[in-house]
């Protein structure tokens, strides 16, 4: 037979958890978010990342495959290899579905910046070149949240060499950067040398480089 002593501790078992229990758990899950949300989003980001570096090399093997092409099928100046001029009067999306199989339409997009890289050895016009921009929106191209996204800049320039041979866009540019400033401008904006094998001079406009992502290819 339970005394009334045995009765109140059974009670008590059955109510929960204590004050000072419940603080202690607080605590713990407290320290476990700290330690864990971090992580998450950095794996998020670096998931992010990754689908840049991936479209990143199909728009690189299409344009170099391209100028292949043009040296194979030849022309007025001979065999040699030309990257696709950037056209700025072209449709939103145009390169895009152009040079990309497959791609989500929901995440990304592509415009034409005029004159958006300056080429000093550009033989025929002016020395500034159009640019094509690729844009990365993970949580929408449409979505008014503007974080997470990045960009990619094609552009086909003239080297010092194909501008003493009379010919233009024997090289080009690309680079990736991350739209830290959230405006979704693609803001980065290039100078190169006149031998179009090293950057002279860039300036982000609150755009994030990232520095690996950058290739200048010329003869």
């Amino acid at each position: 037979m339970l005394n009334r002593s045995d009765t109140m501790k059974n009670k008590m078992s059955q109510a929960g958890f204590t004050l000072i229990e419940l603080i202690a758990v607080m605590v713990i899950l407290g320290i476990l978010a700290a330690v864990i949300i971090p992580r998450i989003s950095t794996l998020t980001s670096g998931a992010y990342e990754s689908n840049v570096r991936s479209m990143y090399g199909v728009i690189k093997n299409e344009v170099s495959a391209q100028a292949v092409k043009a040296a194979m099928t030849g022309g007025a100046l001979g065999h040699r290899e030309r990257y696709p001029e950037i056209d700025n009067a072209a449709a939103a999306n145009y390169y895009l579905e152009q040079w990309v199989d497959e791609y989500d339409t929901d995440m990304w997009g592509s415009y034409q910046i005029e004159d958006g890289l300056a080429n000093t050895n550009k033989h025929l016009g002016t020395g500034d070149v159009d640019v094509v921009v690729f844009e990365y929106a993970p949580h929408g191209i449409s979505s008014t949240d503007l974080e997470d996204r990045y960009h990619i800049y094609y552009a086909a320039v003239t080297t010092t060499q194909g501008d003493a041979n009379g010919y233009d866009y024997d090289g080009y540019v690309m680079w990736a950067s991350q739209d830290a400033d959230l405006d979704t401008d693609g803001d980065v904006r290039i100078a190169i040398t006149n031998n179009a094998n090293t950057i002279a001079s860039t300036t982000a406009n609150g755009d994030t480089p990232i520095t690996d992502l950058t290739f200048i290819m010329s003869p």
